[in-house]
């Protein structure tokens, strides 16, 4: 431990011990409420929540009376809530809080490099800028009460400790960064509590779309919230600090603090990995100090990837924190048996069996911990006993408290720190590889997705420009209007992370022993995902090349409608394509797809007539889409496009494809699954229309008379069939959709439906439908093979109607997904691979194993049943809707379920 270290820490245990003996607080006449007055109960009290309009309530309450916390409200949530950050400092700082939000900004050298007066100025007069954000993950209740009582401190206290703090800190505090779901926690715990439903699980996400995976959205950026946090932290504030607060299982430790575990990503700079441990170890001080147990470093999360919320900022040269806290049932209490030191511990279980034996039995304590062994990381074991809301508030309180003053404390030396880092970022990118990244639009299978690209990193503060000429680097050309990203520039570390491939470094616990699996995903390259080629250059670009830097992200800014007719063409080309046709489907286009060779390259594309001029000029100018005119067609004509007026130079086709507006229902189980969420969310942006489908409405049949299509998202076929059917759970939300469900889907196949199965629910149309296919993933041993999320390469079939518009060679993500190999059929049915693994090289991006038992195996495969069809995406093609590469699928399929097959 280093002297910096021993210093935060001596400063931690010194404060702790002097504030727990007297906290100074002002006049009682001069303070607002404390939250017990205010809440009518004791923050953490048993079976006791503040719900969050109570809880901006409260805090703007604090906010009016207090001249140390200003209350902002950074914009709405998806639901429509109060989206709030507060600002609290020393009244001083408060009254001139814009110039020291310059003085940051300058810090990470936005508008340019700052002057040596200007260093010195952020040096001795900036403050340490320390966000704490709360309550990502909703039924992790916690922190979003034990805001009130921290709030409530820092506005009212006099003690040396709060002075100290406050003069040396300004403190960004967001209470929640789900107020939809703190409020839908919240409703369905008060709505049971009291009752045998009071441990049950909410049946629906705690986000409106996404749930438990909201903090996997911080690259994306697809979600509202993870907008507004984005521009907190790289529009508005850059904060040198940023801890992400949150819970974890109830068994085990009872905080994580950082540092975290190997391996390391090579792209964050060293430094920020050693102000994590400062920080978490100050964080562990302060609560060894205050007497509490189990409390552990160096376990579960890796210091690699993009996925922890806060730890995006590792890229960004913010010291990044996370803190895990033992959970609760929401308020409830819990109760867990002693451990025995030196008696064996009880046989391990699953998730899924704990899981299931807290459902049925509720009031059983848990199982006592299985890691009782004190060592450096873990020096006092948690060894089980009660454990309550309160509990997790007053960890938290301590170790957020515990941040602040060794912030304080350190002020000086970690904003000094911090400028070297970002100079150092700055300068490497000048004489080091690469010195720049370029996309060029007009390369790209799809022009409109290398905006869209732009448009996340910008939205991480990454700047980019426009070349305003030709130039040639490291031997290639590149046109006017390439879009570059330098890396001499704050931000390179990240735009660099984003966009490389990633190679997961082998961690080994002995050199003799194997490498230990990643703890979650390991690739993000986001140009893969999205289809989009980018060039790294290793060559400094052209001295006389002008660069023009981009405010806002750029648009498609293709000539709109070239001509003027009834009927019109352009390519089917991305997933924007999906969006324009439904925009001409609404306004009354007759749309036809067809696919066919020019110059031996397959190609698609979009035939349309019937649409007003003034609706086809509009879809054309709001989706970017370049549109010809093609020849008069009769609109009362059914023949549509023939030979006689076919539009396009390439003879026409057989058979072309008439469709009309996919009729979609999309299974939601209770079980809150996130894949139907996420599924919902890229429906909508492409404005498909769809109706929810519950176990009632399954079970109920008669199907096809409402609907072309029937998604299953990935999901467990168990979790269909049978759902949750525990006495905990309220009656209305048991089961699945049962043996009546399952012979109503087997009768809209019959009655000519198309059933598309994701991922895990491949499994149940090969089980339950006698189709011609064998997921070959299933059975395997997580030895044999293992894939946490890796991004892969994928061949694709783009003659069949599911193919269309896609490129022979794209990249999808991958993890643990059903590959498959088709097997003997009735004669009545036609089976065919849409998309495969190839034969070798599969893994593009990231850490796979045994990706030799995929190659050459199929992805995605459609079975015509006749007059049915069934189309199983082994590789989910909308995951975490970050994958724009392969969300045409998906598409094709919807398109295909509500088609007329016309040959010539």
């Amino acid at each position: 431990m280093n002297g910096l270290a021993r210093t935060a820490i001596l400063a931690v245990l010194i404060g702790m011990v002097s504030v727990s003996i007297n906290r100074p607080v002002a006049a009682a006449s001069d303070q607002p409420p404390n939250p017990e007055q205010f809440l009518g109960f004791r923050v953490g009290a048993d079976k006791k929540l503040a719900r969050w309009d109570k809880i901006v309530e409260y805090l703007s309450i604090v906010a009016r009376g207090s001249d140390r916390v200003k209350l902002r409200e950074l914009g709405k949530t998806t639901n429509g809530n109060p989206f709030i950050a507060l600002e609290i400092s020393s009244p001083d700082t408060i009254k001139n809080i814009d110039h020291f939000k310059q003085l940051q900004r300058k810090l990470y050298f936005q508008g340019g490099a700052p002057t040596d007066r200007e260093r010195e100025e952020i040096v001795t007069s900036g403050k340490a800028v320390v966000l704490v954000t709360c309550n990502i993950h909703s039924t992790e209740i916690g922190s979003s009460q034990m805001v009130l009582e921290l709030v409530h401190r820092l506005a009212t206290e006099d003690s040396p400790l709060v002075k100290k703090i406050l003069d040396n800190v300004i403190f960004l505090l967001v209470p929640s960064l789900n107020p939809d779901g703190q409020i839908i926690v919240t409703d369905w715990y008060n709505k049971n509590v009291g009752t045998e439903f009071e441990v049950s699980p909410l049946p629906w996400l705690y986000h409106p779309y996404i749930g438990h995976d909201n903090n996997r959205d911080m690259y994306m950026f697809t979600q509202k919230e993870s907008q507004l946090t984005a521009r907190l932290l790289w529009r508005d504030w850059f904060p040198s600090v940023w801890l992400d607060e949150h819970q974890q299982g109830s068994q085990g430790a009872r905080i994580f603090v950082m540092p975290a575990t190997d391996p390391i990503n090579q792209n964050v700079h060293p430094l920020v990995y050693r102000w994590n441990g400062i920080f978490g170890q100050s964080q562990a001080a302060a609560l060894e100090a205050a007497g509490k147990e189990g409390i552990i470093y160096n376990s579960t999360y890796t210091n690699f990837w993009q996925g922890a919320m806060a730890w995006s900022g590792w890229w960004h040269n913010q010291v990044g924190l996370l803190t895990e806290v033992a959970s609760a049932h929401v308020a409830s209490p819990i109760e867990q048996r002693k451990a025995v030191p030196g008696r064996p511990p009880a046989p391990e279980e699953d998730f899924q069996t704990q899981n299931r034996r807290q459902m049925e039995n509720p009031d059983e304590p848990l199982p006592p911990p299985r890691d009782i062994t004190p060592r450096t990381e873990y020096p006092r074991p948690w060894l089980g006993g009660k454990w309550t809301l309160r509990d997790i508030v007053d960890y938290e309180l301590i170790a957020t408290m515990a941040l602040l003053e060794t912030a304080a404390d350190q002020r000086e030396q970690l904003v000094r720190q911090i400028y070297e880092v970002n100079k150092a970022t700055v300068e490497a990118g000048k004489k080091s590889e690469p010195s720049a990244i370029v996309i060029q639009p007009d390369k790209q299978h799809d022009p409109r997705e290398a905006f869209h690209l732009i448009e996340r990193l910008q939205m991480a503060g990454v700047e980019v420009s426009r070349a305003e000429s030709e130039f040639e680097a490291d031997g290639k050309k590149f046109g006017a209007g390439a879009l570059v990203i330098p890396m001499n520039q704050v931000f390179a570390r990240y735009a660099k992370d984003m966009l490389e491939k990633q190679t997961y470094p082998e961690v080994r616990p002995a050199p003799n022993l194997p490498p230990e699996p990643p703890y979650d995903v390991t690739a993000w390259s986001l140009g893969m995902q999205m289809g989009v080629e980018t060039v790294f250059l290793k060559k400094p670009l052209p001295d006389d090349l002008k660069l023009s830097k981009l405010t806002e992200a750029p648009k498609a800014t293709f000539e709109s409608v070239t001509g003027a007719s009834n009927s019109f063409t352009f390519a089917y080309q991305g997933p924007d394509s999906a969006l324009t046709i439904n925009r001409l489907l609404k306004s009354g286009a007759h749309v036809t797809l067809a696919s066919y060779l020019d110059q031996g390259a397959r190609r698609s594309a979009v035939l349309f007539y019937g649409a007003p001029q003034k609706d086809v000029e509009a879809v054309a100018r709001e989706t970017g889409t370049a549109m010809t005119a093609g020849p008069r067609i009769n609109p009362q004509s059914r023949d549509g496009f023939t030979k006689s007026n076919w539009p396009l130079k390439q003879p026409k086709p057989s058979p072309t494809f008439s469709i009309a507006a996919p009729r979609i229902g999309l299974y939601q189980s209770w079980t809150s699954n996130m894949d139907e969420g996420w599924t919902r969310w890229v429906l909508e942006q492409y404005e498909f229309q769809y109706v929810n489908l519950h176990n009632a409405d399954v079970r109920a049949g008669k199907l096809r008379e409402k609907f072309d299509a029937i998604i299953l998202p990935d999901q467990q076929p168990r979790e269909i069939l049978n759902g949750f059917d525990f006495k905990t759970i309220r009656p209305e939300y048991r089961g699945g959709i049962g043996d009546d469900g399952l012979a109503a889907l087997r009768e809209f196949v019959h009655d000519g439906g198309t059933l598309i199965a994701m991922g895990l629910s491949c499994d149940l149309a090969i089980d339950k439908f006698p189709i011609p296919v064998r997921n070959l993933r299933r059975g395997l041993t997580r030895d044999q093979h293992f894939a946490p999320g890796a991004i892969v390469r994928v061949q694709v079939d783009n003659s069949a109607p599911i193919g269309f518009g896609m490129p022979t060679d794209t990249y999808g993500f991958y993890n643990n997904s059903p590959f498959f190999a088709l097997v003997e059929g009735f004669a009545s049915q036609h089976a065919s691979v849409v998309a495969r693994y190839p034969n070798s090289d599969i893994v593009a991006s990231g850490w796979l194993k045994g990706e030799e038992l995929m190659a050459g195996r199929a992805a995605v495969v459609s079975i015509e049943t006749n007059p049915g069809r069934i189309v199983l995406f082994g590789l989910r093609p909308q995951h975490r809707a970050q994958t724009h590469a392969t969300f045409p699928m998906l598409f094709n399929a919807l398109y295909w379920s509500a088609v007329e097959a016309r040959a010539n």
